[in-house]
């Protein structure tokens, strides 16, 4: 599967699990302060997740796509997999 703007656009209303990697991620991700292109509020349960775990790689520079973390009112959650 791909992972990029329009398979986040997929999940909105969803929680989805992300594992942190450093090389050959699924997708690469950037926290942004505002107007990111996805609002995410981070999980504490694993539980009512859909789908397979994603590998991120978190960067500062050329994401692929940029999520801005909220308290209220996500597109999505996201379950950090340790």
């Amino acid at each position: 599967m791909t992972y990029d703007k329009s398979f986040f656009e997929s999940v909105k209303g969803k929680k989805i699990i992300f594992k942190e990697v450093t090389a050959f991620p699924d997708i690469k991700i950037q926290y942004v302060d505002s107007f990111g292109d996805f609002k995410i509020k981070i999980a504490d349960s694993r539980s009512f997740a859909t789908g397979d775990i994603i590998k991120v790689q978190f960067v500062t520079s050329f994401p692929d796509v940029k999520l801005q973390k909220v308290s209220s009112f996500p597109d999505f959650e996201v379950y950090m997999d340790k």
